[in-house]
């Protein structure tokens, strides 16, 4: 195959890669109401349908960047796509919650394997900051359009054949891209790194109980939340005792030292707390509010689904050209200006796709926080520095989905629960304004950042 051509269909699956994370990610979300109506339970045991997905996925990533670095990125991810594939088809076939969200967090722990040690590649094949950009306008319009397909396309599976057809798309797909990536992605050179597993298993219990915590305060059960609370505290506080004595800690001090860098992470963590509770919010609005079935809920989606695929590819050739900070600030002051379209007009539902496709438009960020995070990390922790940013988004994403849902159980499940939601969602949309500003002022080309 020419070089050419051989990088080409490397990027594209490794995009893929992405996209089908994102679509699993996000496909529970609009047949949350078919699964409750099958499998029992409530909104509690749905968010961790989610969550159960999240929580796996945001914290391993800081043990399997450091391990795509050290034994070969090539080879994880082609392992991770191997175990993703099981795990959908478990999805599929679970008869009943403690299966169904066990399977959940083994496709966590997959797509923690996939996502680092993919974003590196595309380092790898793109050195250049210019092309880099581009290639990563590429990834992150195929992974949006994977985000934002997860509800159009999971509502038309649910009311044509089940719920579970939703989880069957993904095994062929992770199979077909796996296959792909082995044949065509780079074999990176292997830097020795040790492993920090008890930082990783702090890490990881710290955000499952702060996540636990928001979803047994929107269930109303406030002694619990308060405990759980007050557990993820102190294991928080006992991860930053062992990052501050480890020899070798998980993330290098230099690298969240740097300012472009930590800008970047932080502006992760924000875009995915807003859209991801946004996204959990309004599919359950829709069907309870405005009596929506599962397939009008996707169709209404849709329009959201096309601003964000076009917004992210764009973005990536607008950074190119004018460096990070246009489309950030861009992408978060859209959105904000969308979720309080939505909050205004929730009491009529082409308000709320009207808004929706406004928030969609946050995509532009995503590419343009990518591009200064790796720009800002030197190439032997290429696969570092993508696990740390994408674990800011999925721990967002995670408490997003949590706090969003708790806010909107414990307002009511109306239009006025609604509304207040998304007023909230504009806030913190804000914040992300904010946070673009800080981690593009030193530096506004998207290249050309090293650590100090």
């Amino acid at each position: 195959m020419h070089p050419a051509r051989r990088r080409a269909v490397a990027l594209l699956a490794l995009s893929i890669a992405f996209g089908l994370i994102q679509f699993d990610a996000t496909v529970v979300n609009v047949v949350l109401g078919s699964m409750t109506r099958d499998l029992g339970g409530g909104l509690g045991l749905a968010q961790w349908a989610i969550d159960g997905y999240a929580i796996p996925f945001a914290a391993l990533m800081l043990i399997a960047g450091p391990a795509a670095d050290r034994f070969g990125r090539r080879r994880v991810c082609v392992l991770g796509f191997a175990l993703f594939a099981m795990a959908t088809a478990a999805c599929a076939l679970g008869p009943g919650w403690p299966v169904l969200i066990d399977a959940r967090i083994v496709q966590g722990m997959a797509a923690a394997m996939i996502l680092p040690s993919s974003l590196a590649m595309i380092g790898e094949l793109y050195p250049d900051g210019a092309e880099r950009a581009r290639a990563l306008g590429i990834w992150g319009g195929i992974a949006s359009a994977g985000f934002a397909a997860g509800p159009p396309v999971g509502g038309l599976l649910a009311a044509t054949s089940g719920w579970r057809a939703a989880f069957w798309v993904g095994a062929p797909i992770a199979i077909v891209a796996g296959i792909a990536v082995a044949r065509t992605a780079p074999d990176s050179p292997r830097h020795a790194r040790p492993l920090d597993l008890r930082g990783a298993t702090l890490g990881a219990t710290a955000l499952a109980l702060g996540t636990a915590a928001l979803i047994e305060l929107g269930q109303g059960r406030g002694a619990l939340a308060l405990g759980l609370a007050a557990a993820a505290a102190a294991t928080t506080c006992a991860f930053i005792v062992a990052q501050r004595s480890a020899h070798r800690p998980m993330i290098p001090r230099g690298l969240l030292a740097h300012g472009p860098f930590r800008g970047a992470v932080l502006t992760g963590l924000v875009f995915n707390f807003a859209l991801y509770g946004a996204l959990l919010v309004v599919g359950l609005a829709l069907q309870d509010v405005h009596g929506l079935t599962v397939l009008e809920t996707g169709a209404a989606i849709l329009p959201m689904t096309v601003v964000v695929a076009l917004g992210s590819t764009t973005s990536g050739f607008v950074t190119a050209r004018t460096g990070p900070r246009a489309p950030m600030i861009a992408g978060f002051t859209c959105a904000a200006a969308g979720a309080l379209v939505v909050a205004a007009g929730a009491n009529h539902a082409a308000t709320i796709v009207t808004g929706l496709a406004l928030i969609g438009l946050a995509a532009l960020a995503m590419p343009a926080m990518t591009s200064v995070a790796l720009s800002a990390a030197p190439p032997e922790h290429a696969g570092l520095a993508g696990a740390v940013l994408n674990c800011a988004r999925q721990a967002g994403g995670a408490l997003g989905v949590a706090g969003f849902g708790a806010l909107y159980n414990a307002a009511g499940r109306s239009s006025t629960a609604l509304a207040l939601t998304f007023v909230v969602v504009a806030a913190i949309l804000v914040v992300g304004v904010a946070t673009s500003i800080g981690a593009t002022a030193t530096d506004r080309t998207g290249v050309g950042c090293d650590v100090g």
